[in-house]
């Protein structure tokens, strides 16, 4: 077995992680004055801890601007193979925030946990569509050196956005994601296929191309200047956004039935006498 597959070391990983939370947290309110620091996610049990864990943290009392240099500073105590999300309590959306408000608990039904974080994303890719839309709509108003730029920002996170929900799948059912400089490309064809525990394929079709295209687009967005993008490439993937939602929305909604019949299976209409 590999050392980076080791138990001890994953859990010596969340106890360093727990720690730099700790810190974050002094940080935050002795040098910012913010009033409430809050952990969520995986390091405070809300989802199993794996390798690709990041750090969440919420908080609130303090200002848009110091929210930004809180999170430049905070990035100075990170170790290098730990990612954080610093978010504004105040901010979030009501789903979200009640998510974070909650008392920490690890669903005793592992399933539970995978449909509670796919409906963040879910609602989470919905207000970004509805920005998206808007921007969209103003498109003749704006020049294309400002349109293009915050088109193309919204439709990587979309993608982004895409992405966590197959890891979310990926790591609940079969143990976490592929590795190697193209795991993205090898995450969104492992998510694609039948998986263990007898997985259905969550995308398929012209939406898994849809999404290769997303993907790709990202990868560029990523790695070179805003100036090189083409805007009528961007204009045409942000107007297909929507459209791609959509296959996404019928997608995610045959996931709920298949976990509901895999968590009980006398329910299943194949049980049936």
């Amino acid at each position: 077995m590999m050392l980076a597959h080791s138990p001890d070391l994953l859990e010596h990983r969340r106890q360093e992680a727990i720690a730099v939370a700790q810190q974050c947290a002094q940080i935050l309110k002795q040098e910012f004055g913010a009033t409430q620091t809050i952990l969520f996610g995986s390091l405070r049990g809300d989802a199993p801890w794996h390798w690709q864990s990041d750090l969440d943290l919420a908080v609130s009392g303090i200002s848009d601007e110091a929210l930004w240099q809180a999170h430049q500073q905070l990035a100075l105590v990170m170790p290098d193979w730990l990612k954080f999300d610093l978010v504004d309590l105040e901010q979030v959306s009501p789903q979200v925030r009640s998510r974070i408000l909650q008392p920490p608990f690890m669903p005793p039904h592992s399933d539970l946990a995978l449909k509670l974080h796919i409906d963040d994303e879910m609602a989470a890719l919905e207000r970004l569509i509805k920005v998206l839309n808007t921007l969209l709509d103003q498109a003749d108003t704006i020049p294309d050196i400002a349109l293009i730029p915050a088109l193309a920002s919204y439709i990587t996170d979309f993608y982004t956005g895409c992405e966590r929900i197959s890891e979310r799948v990926a790591i609940a059912l079969e143990g976490g994601i592929p590795e190697g400089s193209n795991w993205h490309e090898q995450l969104l064809r492992q998510v694609a296929d039948s998986g263990a525990q007898g997985r259905p394929p969550l995308w398929q079709g012209s939406l898994l191309l849809d999404l290769n295209e997303y993907r790709t687009f990202r990868h560029f967005d990523r790695h070179r200047y805003k100036l090189e993008l083409k805007p009528d490439r961007v204009l045409e993937l942000a107007h297909q956004v929507q459209p791609t939602y959509q296959k996404i929305q019928q997608a995610i909604a045959q996931f709920p039935l298949w976990l509901s019949r895999r968590a009980n299976p006398a329910a299943s209409p194949a049980s049936d006498p």
